[in-house]
């Protein structure tokens, strides 16, 4: 990273971009390659998913950004994508996925479990699924959510 820009300055001026093109900011990290450094930025959207043109439109906005700093940022690799199925969800996604089948990650008395099942109702605290073993409510701050695919 530079001594110009600052890495809490450059992710704000990345979350501008990506709220200003109507998408909400997960994450912007370097990651050091042997030849490079590598910006992953990781973004969606609260009503639908994020697509891979929209992806590409922000890959530029991102790209002219750090170009406008040739002497900080002279040799670099970027990639923008939506958090993909191996991020937990974050509280304000559970809206969107509502209907969904979902995994839920979550220890009880020191051990821990998985569970499938549709997700059916959220707030800002709780959320339930229903699968094989009915409803079941889960507080958000102490579980890990994912999006599972489902194959047709």
């Amino acid at each position: 990273m530079s001594r110009f820009v600052d890495s809490l300055e450059l992710e704000n001026r990345i979350e501008q971009l990506v709220a200003t093109a109507g998408f909400r900011l997960i994450s912007a990290r370097w990651h050091s390659t042997k030849r490079h450094a590598q910006l992953r930025v990781i973004v969606d959207a609260e009503d639908h998913n994020i697509t891979i043109y929209e992806c590409v439109e922000l890959s530029r906005a991102i790209s002219d950004l750090l170009d406008s700093y040739p002497h900080e940022f002279p040799d670099y690799r970027l990639e923008v994508s939506s958090p993909g199925l191996n991020h937990p969800l974050l509280k304000w996604q559970f809206q969107k996925n509502l209907g969904r089948l979902v995994e839920v990650r979550f220890e009880r008395e020191g051990k821990r479990y998985d569970q499938k099942g549709n997700l059916v109702s959220s707030d800002e605290t709780t959320f339930i699924i229903e699968g094989e073993k009915g409803r079941m409510n889960f507080e958000i701050e102490t579980t890990e959510v994912f999006v599972v695919p489902v194959i047709t």
